[in-house]
């Protein structure tokens, strides 16, 4: 028996759990398919390091995505004039690419198209619409669209 650090998500526990395995499992399958590390010293200094880095990382996207949602949750009723028909339908269409850009404008930082999600897909007619904007993880925002003529 040896003692492994477990590195994926794998049936025995869970990342970082250090285990017991028998030594021709873990030389044969789990150490090869990168499934696990030996228990020495340096392995289990680097991956503390490493988890360490991880931690500062993702504390840093937060950081990030926490500005850039406050940044959109201002803009929420926004208001578009489009031309359009006389019954209320726009020449043309609005797509979550087209949306996109416009809040990139806005904010000075570009959002992904697949970020944005629009019930039906497109905006064909004039109104109020929401748009779901999924930023990271925890920061999604339900972001309001007012469509107006821009006939009148």
């Amino acid at each position: 028996m040896i003692k492994v650090i477990i590195l994926k998500k794998f049936l025995l526990g869970n990342i970082g759990d250090i285990i017991k395995v028998k030594s021709g499992y873990a030389r044969n399958y789990l150490i090869p398919y990168g499934y696990v590390l030996y228990a020495c010293k340096y392995n289990l200094n680097k991956f503390s390091k490493e988890n360490l880095l991880n931690k500062d990382n993702i504390d840093k996207k937060n950081k990030e995505y926490k500005k850039i949602y406050n940044k959109i949750l201002k803009l929420s009723p926004l208001k578009l004039s489009f031309r359009c028909s006389d019954n209320g339908k726009l020449f043309g269409s609005l797509n979550s690419l087209d949306i996109c850009n416009i809040i990139s404008k806005n904010i000075n930082y570009k959002i992904s198209r697949k970020c944005v999600s629009i019930m039906g897909g497109k905006i064909k007619y004039l109104g109020e619409y929401i748009v779901n904007i999924s930023l990271y993880k925890k920061y999604t925002i339900n972001f309001i669209l007012n469509i107006v003529s821009l006939n009148n």
